[in-house]
């Protein structure tokens, strides 16, 4: 067994297996650990690769792909003789050096597997993933595979030990270099990273519950108003609503134009298409602005309102004047004149890029810095690593508060997840 790696040292080890022609290399790593970062970097690499994602919203967010749609992949369990590549995606596949999946954590094993056998029989090469080489990144403690009860059972039938991407059996074909991002970004308290540390692995859990409990179920700190945080599309509706119909002044509804294939298989679209805005309503940005004014998650209060933008006081910044932004809808084609793989534009959706944030669910908030955060876990978190998630997004304890205690029940994790990124970190390359 090796020892464990210089936390610093994570995306060097991942570029040099990456460079060094690994065939598939795992990159781990918690909340602001900087796989964001690394996949930016990669991507300016260049070379016949392309960005993929499990749903439609992690897709847009990567500037990618949805697997199934890359791959022609249904959205259902396939038995292996009825993976059936098309022609034009034979043709694309045949080109592909390689592939990066984001948000690992969300692709189930039978779905790991079908993008191997869809490779291998795209590209006539019998051998893991057709001999591509494979880059996964993501975070088993955070938001997991969906596996609808009925289809548990038949899953077990099929020989998987679990619904993860990590219990494929196209994994036990192929070695597999592993690289755990360890190095904390987003926070720089010592105490508040070891908590969120305990709370993401379930070591030490229980001291690290009462720590935070007693630092953050208290009032907000006062001049602020958080974001809230909470674990349902309904509860983060209500509060947004509540908060906008308590301002007096004239709505002003803000109308989303859809262009093309811009279809997020069942996924909310990244900003609601009607946005409706007042004078003093609470926003959120979801885009980094070019000019680095603000960035996506970066949140403010509406002080004016035009007829295609809003006018909007930073909390942390200055005021900006926030326009529309047009999100794209990619599918990876070959450019023959080029005799490169190109990201060809689809659909576009038109927006101004702003949500309501006196509230929103958990599961939105992946990814976001908050600089100011309250949580309502009202009945309790119904995923695994529903809570990790919503508490990681606080740059600070300063910033952070509770509504109510945290609970052991709150605290969802998987103990086989545990367990596998237990033996990969130790077991590092």
């Amino acid at each position: 067994m090796s020892a464990l790696p210089d936390p610093a040292d994570g995306v060097s080890r991942a570029r040099r297996h990456i460079a060094a022609g690994a065939g598939t290399v795992m990159v781990l790593g918690g909340a602001g650990t900087g796989k964001t970062t690394f996949l930016h970097d990669l991507r300016k690499t260049g070379g016949r690769q392309v960005f993929l994602a499990p749903t439609g919203v992690a897709a847009l967010q990567l500037g990618g792909q949805t697997i199934h749609s890359f791959l022609g992949i249904p959205p259902r369990i396939l038995n292996p003789d009825e993976v059936k590549p098309r022609v034009q995606v034979r043709r694309l596949v045949k080109r592909l050096e390689r592939l990066v999946i984001d948000e690992i954590s969300m692709v189930r094993a039978d779905l790991l597997d079908t993008v191997d056998r869809t490779l291998r029989l795209a590209r006539d090469v019998d051998a893991p993933f057709g001999g591509v080489q494979m880059v996964l990144v993501g975070d088993f403690f955070q938001l997991p595979p969906v596996v609808p009860f009925a289809e548990q059972e038949m899953l077990a039938r099929m020989g998987y030990g679990g619904p993860f991407a990590f219990d494929a059996k196209v994994l036990a074909e192929r070695a597999l270099a592993r690289v755990p991002f360890t190095r904390v970004h987003r926070q720089s308290d010592p105490a508040f990273i070891a908590m969120l540390g305990a709370l993401r692995s379930g070591l030490g859990l229980r001291d690290a519950m009462e720590a935070l409990n007693e630092a953050c179920v208290r009032p907000h700190r006062p001049g602020v108003q958080p974001v809230l945080l909470t674990p349902t599309n309904a509860r983060a509706d209500a509060y947004n609503q509540r908060g906008l119909a308590a301002l007096g002044g004239e709505e002003r509804v803000f109308s989303g134009l859809l262009k093309g294939e811009f279809g997020l298989e069942g996924d909310r679209l990244p900003v609601p298409e009607r946005l409706a805005l007042k004078p003093g309503a609470r926003v959120m940005a979801l885009r980094n602005d070019p000019s680095r004014r603000w960035v996506n998650g970066s949140v403010g209060t509406i002080i004016g309102i035009g007829a295609h933008a809003a006018l909007v006081r930073l909390d942390a910044g200055p005021t900006v004047e926030i326009e529309s932004f047009t999100w794209e809808r990619l599918r990876y084609g070959w450019d023959e004149a080029a005799g490169r793989i190109e990201a060809q534009v689809v659909g576009t959706y038109s927006q101004l890029p702003l949500a309501p944030a006196w509230a929103m669910t958990m599961h939105k908030a992946q990814g976001l810095t908050l600089e100011d955060v309250r949580i309502d876990f009202e009945s309790g978190a119904f995923a695994a690593g529903q809570a990790y998630v919503a508490l990681s997004r606080a740059r600070s304890l300063e910033g952070l508060s509770l509504v109510r205690p945290v609970r052991p029940s709150d605290i969802r994790f998987d103990r086989r997840v545990a367990a596998f990124v237990a033996a990969f970190e130790a077991a590092t390359d």
